[in-house]
Protein backbone atom coordinates (compact mmCIF):
# COMPACT_ATOMS: atom_id res chain seq x y z
CA UNK A 1 0.00 0.00 0.00
CA UNK A 2 3.40 2.07 0.27
CA UNK A 3 4.49 1.53 -3.05
CA UNK A 4 3.73 5.09 -4.75
CA UNK A 5 5.63 6.49 -1.22
CA UNK A 6 9.20 4.82 -1.40
CA UNK A 7 10.47 8.15 -2.02
CA UNK A 8 10.42 8.80 1.22
CA UNK A 9 11.34 5.89 2.53
CA UNK A 10 13.08 6.36 6.10
CA UNK A 11 13.52 10.06 5.40
CA UNK A 12 11.50 12.15 7.80
CA UNK A 13 12.21 12.71 11.73
CA UNK A 14 8.95 13.13 14.16
CA UNK A 15 8.53 14.39 17.82
CA UNK A 16 5.56 12.97 20.08
CA UNK A 17 4.67 15.64 22.51
CA UNK A 18 2.20 13.51 24.61
CA UNK A 19 2.33 13.87 28.42
CA UNK A 20 0.41 10.73 28.85
CA UNK A 21 3.46 8.27 28.65
CA UNK A 22 0.90 5.01 27.28
CA UNK A 23 -0.51 7.00 24.91
CA UNK A 24 2.70 8.48 24.05
CA UNK A 25 4.24 5.13 23.39
CA UNK A 26 0.77 3.82 21.35
CA UNK A 27 1.65 6.72 18.71
CA UNK A 28 5.43 6.02 18.76
CA UNK A 29 4.92 2.33 18.21
CA UNK A 30 2.40 2.91 15.20
CA UNK A 31 5.19 5.63 13.90
CA UNK A 32 7.68 2.74 13.71
CA UNK A 33 5.35 0.89 11.31
CA UNK A 34 5.31 4.34 8.91
CA UNK A 35 7.92 3.30 6.37
CA UNK A 36 8.61 7.47 5.83
CA UNK A 37 9.82 7.93 9.07
CA UNK A 38 13.54 6.90 10.17
CA UNK A 39 13.62 8.32 14.03
CA UNK A 40 10.81 8.93 16.66
CA UNK A 41 11.32 11.00 19.74
CA UNK A 42 8.93 10.93 22.33
CA UNK A 43 8.63 14.49 24.64
CA UNK A 44 7.08 14.35 28.34
CA UNK A 45 7.01 18.49 27.81
CA UNK A 46 7.39 21.18 25.53
CA UNK A 47 10.71 21.77 27.27
CA UNK A 48 11.76 18.40 26.18
CA UNK A 49 10.40 19.38 22.63
CA UNK A 50 12.38 22.52 22.58
CA UNK A 51 15.71 21.02 23.82
CA UNK A 52 15.44 17.89 21.30
CA UNK A 53 14.27 20.38 18.14
CA UNK A 54 18.45 22.34 19.39
CA UNK A 55 20.11 19.74 18.49
CA UNK A 56 18.98 18.47 14.84
CA UNK A 57 15.65 19.43 12.89
CA UNK A 58 12.25 17.74 13.16
CA UNK A 59 10.61 17.16 10.16
CA UNK A 60 6.82 16.71 12.30
CA UNK A 61 5.98 17.45 15.29
CA UNK A 62 2.59 15.22 16.84
CA UNK A 63 0.57 16.91 19.48
CA UNK A 64 -1.80 16.28 22.15
CA UNK A 65 -4.23 19.35 22.80
CA UNK A 66 -3.26 19.08 26.50
CA UNK A 67 0.29 19.93 25.53
CA UNK A 68 -0.80 22.08 22.37
CA UNK A 69 -2.52 25.45 23.92
CA UNK A 70 1.49 27.67 24.02
CA UNK A 71 1.04 26.70 20.17
CA UNK A 72 -1.51 29.74 19.96
CA UNK A 73 0.74 31.90 21.12
CA UNK A 74 4.16 31.07 20.87
CA UNK A 75 4.69 28.34 18.26
CA UNK A 76 5.06 29.45 14.91
CA UNK A 77 8.33 31.12 16.51
CA UNK A 78 9.14 28.37 18.31
CA UNK A 79 8.67 25.60 15.91
CA UNK A 80 10.50 26.74 12.57
CA UNK A 81 9.92 24.75 10.02
CA UNK A 82 8.76 21.94 11.45
CA UNK A 83 5.41 20.38 10.21
CA UNK A 84 2.56 20.60 13.39
CA UNK A 85 -0.02 17.57 13.60
CA UNK A 86 -2.78 17.97 16.45
CA UNK A 87 -3.99 15.06 17.63
CA UNK A 88 -8.09 15.36 18.00
CA UNK A 89 -10.45 13.42 20.62
CA UNK A 90 -13.42 13.05 18.35
CA UNK A 91 -15.02 11.95 21.11
CA UNK A 92 -14.37 15.00 23.28
CA UNK A 93 -14.36 17.79 21.05
CA UNK A 94 -17.04 20.81 21.64
CA UNK A 95 -15.31 23.87 20.35
CA UNK A 96 -14.26 23.13 16.52
CA UNK A 97 -13.63 26.43 15.28
CA UNK A 98 -11.35 27.16 18.48
CA UNK A 99 -9.98 23.82 17.53
CA UNK A 100 -9.35 24.53 13.60
CA UNK A 101 -8.25 28.07 14.68
CA UNK A 102 -4.84 26.51 16.06
CA UNK A 103 -1.82 27.38 13.71
CA UNK A 104 -1.08 23.53 12.55
CA UNK A 105 -0.54 21.97 9.58
CA UNK A 106 -2.82 19.02 9.91
CA UNK A 107 -5.21 17.10 12.35
CA UNK A 108 -5.65 13.70 12.90
CA UNK A 109 -7.93 11.55 15.12
CA UNK A 110 -6.99 9.74 17.96
CA UNK A 111 -10.04 7.28 17.36
CA UNK A 112 -8.39 5.78 14.14
CA UNK A 113 -4.89 6.07 14.22
CA UNK A 114 -3.20 3.74 12.23
CA UNK A 115 -0.03 3.30 10.35
CA UNK A 116 -1.82 3.84 7.45
CA UNK A 117 -3.43 7.07 8.53
CA UNK A 118 -0.24 8.80 9.27
CA UNK A 119 1.60 8.61 6.15
CA UNK A 120 -1.15 9.46 3.91
CA UNK A 121 -1.16 12.58 6.66
CA UNK A 122 2.38 13.36 6.64
CA UNK A 123 2.16 13.32 2.27
CA UNK A 124 -0.85 15.40 2.43
CA UNK A 125 1.22 17.92 4.68
CA UNK A 126 4.32 18.17 2.41
CA UNK A 127 1.75 19.02 -0.53
CA UNK A 128 0.35 21.90 1.13
CA UNK A 129 -2.60 20.24 2.42
CA UNK A 130 -4.87 20.71 5.81
CA UNK A 131 -5.78 16.89 6.35
CA UNK A 132 -8.65 16.82 8.83
CA UNK A 133 -10.68 14.02 10.36
CA UNK A 134 -14.10 14.07 8.47
CA UNK A 135 -16.09 15.05 11.16
CA UNK A 136 -14.09 18.22 12.36
CA UNK A 137 -14.49 19.02 8.26
CA UNK A 138 -18.28 18.67 8.47
CA UNK A 139 -18.29 20.36 11.75
CA UNK A 140 -16.74 23.00 10.47
CA UNK A 141 -18.38 23.64 7.13
CA UNK A 142 -21.79 23.01 9.30
CA UNK A 143 -20.54 26.50 11.10
CA UNK A 144 -19.47 28.04 8.72
CA UNK A 145 -22.87 30.07 7.40
CA UNK A 146 -22.66 31.11 11.32
CA UNK A 147 -22.09 34.92 11.97
CA UNK A 148 -18.86 35.21 13.25
CA UNK A 149 -17.61 38.79 15.44
CA UNK A 150 -16.94 41.34 12.86
CA UNK A 151 -16.48 38.69 9.63
CA UNK A 152 -19.44 40.38 7.42
CA UNK A 153 -18.86 44.05 8.22
CA UNK A 154 -15.04 43.90 7.65
CA UNK A 155 -13.47 44.88 4.61
CA UNK A 156 -10.94 42.54 3.23
CA UNK A 157 -9.56 43.68 -0.41
CA UNK A 158 -8.40 40.56 -2.53
CA UNK A 159 -7.22 40.95 -6.07
CA UNK A 160 -8.20 38.99 -8.50
CA UNK A 161 -5.87 36.19 -8.76
CA UNK A 162 -6.38 35.62 -4.92
CA UNK A 163 -10.32 35.43 -5.25
CA UNK A 164 -9.55 32.61 -7.82
CA UNK A 165 -7.27 30.84 -5.42
CA UNK A 166 -9.41 31.43 -2.81
CA UNK A 167 -12.32 29.84 -4.65
CA UNK A 168 -10.11 26.73 -5.07
CA UNK A 169 -8.90 26.86 -1.80
CA UNK A 170 -12.20 26.66 0.20
CA UNK A 171 -13.05 23.57 -2.35
CA UNK A 172 -10.29 21.57 -0.53
CA UNK A 173 -7.24 21.69 -3.38
CA UNK A 174 -3.41 21.99 -2.41
CA UNK A 175 -1.00 24.61 -3.05
CA UNK A 176 0.40 22.63 -5.74
CA UNK A 177 -3.34 21.81 -7.16
CA UNK A 178 -4.08 25.01 -7.16
CA UNK A 179 -0.82 26.11 -9.04
CA UNK A 180 -2.13 23.99 -11.96
CA UNK A 181 -5.30 25.10 -11.82
CA UNK A 182 -4.25 28.98 -12.38
CA UNK A 183 -0.94 28.22 -14.65
CA UNK A 184 1.50 28.93 -11.92
CA UNK A 185 4.20 28.13 -10.25
CA UNK A 186 4.04 26.30 -6.73
CA UNK A 187 5.84 29.05 -5.36
CA UNK A 188 3.82 31.67 -6.77
CA UNK A 189 0.30 29.42 -5.20
CA UNK A 190 2.28 29.57 -1.74
CA UNK A 191 2.43 32.89 -1.63
CA UNK A 192 -1.50 33.06 -2.89
CA UNK A 193 -2.11 31.88 0.01
CA UNK A 194 -0.29 33.24 2.43
CA UNK A 195 -1.20 36.73 1.33
CA UNK A 196 -5.19 35.53 1.48
CA UNK A 197 -4.31 34.17 5.08
CA UNK A 198 -3.09 36.97 6.26
CA UNK A 199 -5.76 39.83 4.58
CA UNK A 200 -8.14 37.36 6.71
CA UNK A 201 -6.40 37.26 9.54
CA UNK A 202 -6.46 32.97 9.72
CA UNK A 203 -3.60 30.78 10.87
CA UNK A 204 -4.19 28.00 8.94
CA UNK A 205 -6.32 27.22 5.41
CA UNK A 206 -9.49 25.87 7.62
CA UNK A 207 -10.23 29.20 9.14
CA UNK A 208 -9.01 31.06 6.13
CA UNK A 209 -11.81 29.27 4.20
CA UNK A 210 -14.58 29.86 7.46
CA UNK A 211 -13.84 33.45 7.67
CA UNK A 212 -13.70 33.60 3.63
CA UNK A 213 -17.81 32.11 3.69
CA UNK A 214 -18.96 34.31 6.45
CA UNK A 215 -17.48 37.09 5.00
CA UNK A 216 -19.49 36.37 1.45
CA UNK A 217 -16.28 35.93 -0.69
CA UNK A 218 -17.30 32.86 -1.40
CA UNK A 219 -20.15 30.01 -1.76
CA UNK A 220 -19.88 26.78 -0.12
CA UNK A 221 -21.11 24.37 -2.64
Amino acid sequence: MHSTLDVDRGTLTVAVLVDNEVFGRGIEAVLGSVPEVSAVHRCGSREEYEMLSQFGGVDFLIVAPPEAHWLENEGRAVRGSTHVILLVDETATTNVTQLASMPVDGFVSQQRLTADLLSDTLHRIRRGELPMPPTLTRALLARADEPGPGTRTRTVNLTARETEALTLLVKGLSNKQIARRLAISSHGAKRLVASIMLKLDSPNRTTAAINAIRAGLVECD
